[in-house]
Formats: structure tokens, C-alpha cells, sequence
């Protein structure tokens, strides 16, 4: 039954959830073989695995699609963290934060809108503001998010006869369907935002470029390091010193990676993420995130490696 229901998750599933992202927006319908590259390199790469070192194509699938939908339960723990860290540093004028966040350009604003926004940015309490929320809101939820299937593995060998151990391999598998369907959905979601914001051309290119290259990139490194740590400890039992071990390393890169994106919005006067105009400041973000994302994985490969057969 459940082999029966991963096949048409992957055979109508798939198509039904990529046809509801574009629909009205044809310009994300041409993106979507683009944006789908990732999800596809994962499935090459099990198929060119040893058979004992693929992961059960039905489980990845449940955790994609999972992740998926899971994605909704993190965008409510996100907006409750914003909410609650937003209050107590704001009082009054939190509100207006939430909503100036929630803006995704700000070429209709008046000259008060954006003297507003500038004051918000330069604020300490801002600042205060971004650490919290990407370490906490975004990296610690969307890691855990990733790390929930490894614990469903692991926890499921636990009580089954085969106390074989799990290949290195199979936990990369799993860590990364996670993290890519929660990234799939988001480059979806960006991609939708830059149409109805007005982008096209080379600018709807370059956001659906960065999010393919840097966000699935930066979400499969991340997932990738907390399946070395849990590969790395062999058998541990679920305390926090233990799943700080796992999933610190990949808050902190997670966050840090975020920090920055935030941070040189804010440096511009924007709440918030808006995409800079500038092509040195482009170059100079790109430059920057791909620095973080090179560190990233040479950690990664320097502890996969470390890890022998």
C-alpha cells in the first residue's frame, strides 16, 4: 500500500504540485526544468550508487513530499518566532516591521514609506532582530525540519530486526530529499513573488539563478553536514547535548549564510529581503555567498571523507 501511494506521489503528485506553482505565471513554467535540476541530480546520483547504498526510493519520496507540505508547519513556527522576538524589541512599531517584512520591492513607496523602513533598518533593535531570527526562526527550524527524517530512520532501525548499519550514503540521501523539498517549493515560491513583482528578463533570471545555485545549493550542504555528524556519532541517544552536536553546525552556516543576505538589505534601508539594484553590489553578494557556501563544503568533503568506507 504505501509503495503504491510513493509511486503516484511521484508519478501525479509531482505533476499536480508543479502545475498548481505556475499556474498564471508562464515565466515560472519555463524556469521549472531549471528550478527542478537539483531534485534530479539527487535520483541520478542514487541510480549510479551500489545497490546497498541507495536509499528506498518510496521513503525519499515520502520525505520530499513531506518536506513539501512540512514546509507549512515551519512558515507557522516562523511567523510565531517573527511575532514573538519582534514584540518585546519593537512594542508599538511591531506591526509595522511584520508588515514592511512582508514587502517583496519597494518601488511604490512613498518618501516617508522608505524613510520609515531606513530608520527601522539602521536600528540596533533591528539588528538584535536579524541575528535572532536567522539563527533561530530560519536555521534552527529549517534544520530540524531536515534532520526529521534521519531520526525517523534511525529510530525505525532501532526497532527492526536488521541491526545492520545504516551506509553513510543512505543518510546523505535522506538529509538531502528533505532539504530539497523544502528548497523546491521556496525557489517556487521566489520565482512566483519576482513575476508578480514586475521582474522579468535578465532580473527574474538572475533571482531564479540565485535560488537554483544558492538556495538549493546552500539547503543540500547544510542537510548534507548534519548527515555526516549523525554518521560521525554511530550510536547516540536523543538528548540536547547530542542534537546540539548534529544540528549546531548547520544553524550556524544556515544562519550566518542568512545574516548576510539580511544584513546588506539592511545596509541599503530595506526591512527585510530586497534584492539590490546595483550590479557591484550583486557581484559582490554573489561573491560572498559562494565564499560561505565554498567554506561549507569543504567542511562537508574534509568530515565525508573522514568517515572512510
Amino acid at each position: 500500500m504505501s509503495a503504491t501511494i510513493a509511486k503516484g506521489l511521484r508519478w501525479i503528485g509531482m505533476p499536480v504540485f508543479l502545475g498548481s506553482t505556475i499556474i498564471g505565471t508562464p515565466l515560472v513554467a519555463v524556469a521549472t526544468p531549471f528550478i527542478m535540476l537539483p531534485t534530479l541530480a539527487l535520483l541520478y546520483k542514487r541510480h549510479t550508487l551500489p545497490r546497498d547504498r541507495q536509499a528506498d526510493l518510496n521513503s525519499l519520496t515520502y520525505i520530499y513530499f513531506g518536506s513539501i507540505f512540512g514546509i507549512a508547519g515551519v512558515v507557522l513556527a516562523q511567523l510565531l518566532l517573527v511575532r514573538a522576538i519582534a514584540k518585546p524589541l519593537f512594542g508599538d512599531q511591531a506591526a509595522t516591521l511584520i508588515t514592511e517584512l512582508g514587502r517583496s520591492t519597494v518601488k511604490d513607496l512613498t518618501s516617508d514609506q522608505i524613510a520609515l523602513r531606513g530608520k527601522l533598518a539602521s536600528s540596533w533593535q533591528y539588528w538584535v532582530f536579524l541575528v535572532a531570527i536567522t539563527y533561530v526562526a530560519a536555521g534552527g527550524v529549517e534544520e530540524l525540519l531536515k534532520y526529521a527524517p534521519i531520526a525517523y530512520l534511525r529510530r525505525r532501525q532501532r526497532q527492526s530486526a536488521d541491526k545492520k548499519a545504516i551506509p553513510k550514503e543512505v543518510y546523505l540521501q535522506y538529509a538531502v530529499a528533505a532539504g530539497l523539498g523544502f528548497s523546491t517549493i521556496e525557489n517556487m515560491a521566489f520565482a512566483r513573488l519576482a513575476v508578480k513583482a514586475g521582474e522579468s528578463g535578465w532580473k527574474l533570471a538572475l533571482t531564479i539563478f540565485e535560488r537554483v545555485v544558492a538556495g538549493a545549493t546552500g539547503h543540500c550542504l547544510t542537510a548534507a553536514l548534519i548527515a555526516v555528524n549523525v554518521a560521525k556519532m554511530g550510536e547516540y541517544r536523543t538528548t540536547p547535548r547530542n542534537l546540539w552536536r548534529i544540528l549546531g553546525g548547520p544553524i550556524l552556516w544556515h544562519g550566518s549564510f542568512d545574516l548576510m543576505l539580511f544584513g546588506l538589505s539592511a545596509l541599503e534601508g530595506n526591512v527585510g529581503w530586497i534584492h539590490p539594484e546595483d550590479p557591484w553590489r550583486i557581484a559582490g553578494m554573489i561573491l560572498v555567498a559562494e565564499s560561505i557556501q565554498l567554506s561549507l563544503f569543504l567542511q562537508v568533503r574534509r568530515l565525508w571523507l573522514a568517515l572512510g568506507e
